[in-house]
């Protein structure tokens, strides 16, 4: 099996080429650059991706490691479906990394900023309540590893409470603390 890892950014891991002797993938920030990201993998052949990296958490404290069981997309195509849905695929609301595991993930485009509530979709406040974690790349790995028949899981670590605070430091501590978990 050809295993490779996607990250969004150098400073999550200090800028290393590789984790366990596999390959890293810095995708960029966002959905957009998760998809060309996870595109090249399977172009690359890879038959695994592991996607690692910092996200916040309004119900998780700095630090704490997430693997994720299941992540849903930010999207409001509405009228045409229902929140969370792509239009004419509403079979992807949600995709399942791992049944045996219930954390979640929303995925967003947006950083939140709770002194600002008023310019978020109730749905959007919803979900960033209701979810375990929120990063800007889950979903869109999943996505395409799902649709290209590509192993995917997911680790996060909580960095922030989404206001970026502490950001780098513990990112820091967060990548060390994945590293040991995958080598167990």
């Amino acid at each position: 099996m050809s295993k490779v890892f996607i990250i969004a950014l150098t400073d999550e891991t200090g800028g290393v080429g590789e984790i366990g002797n596999y390959p890293i993938i810095y995708s960029g920030v966002g959905k957009i650059n998760a998809t060309m990201a996870a595109y090249n993998a399977f172009t690359k052949g890879y038959t695994e991706v592991i996607n690692i990296g910092s996200c916040g958490s309004l119900k998780h404290k700095p630090g704490t490691i997430i693997k994720v069981g299941s992540v849903f997309q930010d999207i409001d195509a509405r009228p045409l479906c229902e929140y969370g849905e792509t239009p004419f695929e509403p079979q992807y609301k949600q995709v399942v990394l791992d049944r045996t595991t219930l954390s979640t993930c929303f995925s967003t485009d947006y950083f939140i900023d709770l002194s600002q509530k008023e310019k978020y979709s109730k749905e959007y406040i919803k979900m960033v309540n209701n979810c375990d974690i929120f990063d800007m790349e889950c979903f869109a790995l999943a996505k395409v590893c799902h649709r290209f028949n590509i192993k995917f899981s997911s680790y996060k670590w909580v960095s922030d409470n989404g206001d970026g605070g502490d950001w780098k430091e513990n990112c820091k501590i967060g990548f060390e603390q994945v590293k040991r978990l995958l080598n167990e």
